[in-house]
């Protein structure tokens, strides 16, 4: 059972809506995705003075750096935002990337994506892949992972994809946060699972899957990668939420490929591992100690 602090926020969070009008789907939800996609997204100052942040540029989108202050990196990582690919990287976002980079000792490169729906599902995942061959060039060989969450972790697993598909070189694992793996959220179990959901809806996410998709069918691999080939990939650590509509993709996703080393807890919302609870703490050590093995 979820710590009385966690229960108690995402009790909060249910009853006040904060999240789940922003995914409610409809004219609600468009109007939202309008004013986020107006409103840069960037660390915040206080973060930027305390940390060591730093940002360049790639095909006209901004990049984001966080180091370890004193240290030497334990790990780099290449990471993708959540946000249903309609939303920029939020304040949960850049915290969890600080925490990773100053805690445990992680440089993370964080690319802000073109999102939808400026940008459909071709658009966004050339991006990827263009931005993962420059990675790789300036990698120059050194080993790194490669992680998202939601459907950060839906682009992580479509662009490793599809770098395997064109014999480029593969991050050495890959880390799945509540992952978004099916634009098609129509699993017989959601309903249910919706009522508990502190962020997310299942109208929501399918306007977002649909936007998304654009001129695709939301069945392309490229927007639902549970329709893919995942043989060949490197090791996968992944984490769901038995309160977040997004589980029955992470089951789903361990049920296709077993050696997904994968951890559900029960009353967990969607996207927990991020965030600043007892239990989000104790699974970003276990992404650490992933990453050192």
């Amino acid at each position: 059972m979820p710590a009385l602090s966690t229960r108690i926020i995402s009790f909060v969070l249910r009853k006040t809506g904060l999240f789940r009008k922003m995914f409610a789907g409809g004219p609600s939800m468009a109007a939202f995705i309008a004013k986020a996609a107006a409103t840069p997204s960037a660390p915040s100052a206080k973060l930027q003075q305390s940390h060591a942040i730093s940002h360049t540029s790639f095909d006209g989108c901004t990049v984001w750096e966080f180091a370890p202050k004193a240290t030497a990196p334990t790990a780099t990582v290449l990471y993708w935002h959540g946000g249903g690919y309609v939303y920029p990287a939020a304040d949960a976002h850049w915290a969890f990337m600080a925490h990773m980079a100053e805690t445990h000792g992680w440089r993370i490169v964080a690319p802000l994506y073109p999102l939808a729906p400026a940008h459909d599902v071709a658009g966004t995942t050339g991006f990827a892949l263009s931005f993962y061959k420059d990675f790789l060039a300036k990698q120059a060989g050194a080993p790194f992972l490669m992680a998202g969450d939601s459907a950060g972790a839906g682009l992580t697993a479509a662009t490793v994809i599809a770098a395997r598909d064109a014999g480029l070189a593969l991050p050495s694992k890959l880390i799945l946060i509540c992952p978004w793996l099916n634009g098609d959220p129509s699993h017989p179990d959601q309903p249910a699972i919706e009522k508990r959901d502190a962020i997310l809806t299942i109208p929501g996410l399918r306007d977002a899957g649909r936007l998304y998709a654009g001129a695709a069918d939301v069945s392309d691999p490229r927007v639902s990668p549970i329709h893919a080939d995942w043989s060949g990939l490197p090791p996968i650590l992944s984490f769901g939420g038995g309160s977040d509509i997004l589980v029955v993709d992470a089951r789903a996703l361990k049920g296709k490929l077993p050696s997904v080393d994968y951890h559900e807890m029960d009353g967990m919302i969607h996207d927990w591992p991020i965030f600043t609870f007892p239990e989000s703490r104790k699974a970003q050590a276990q992404m650490a100690a992933f990453a050192a093995a």
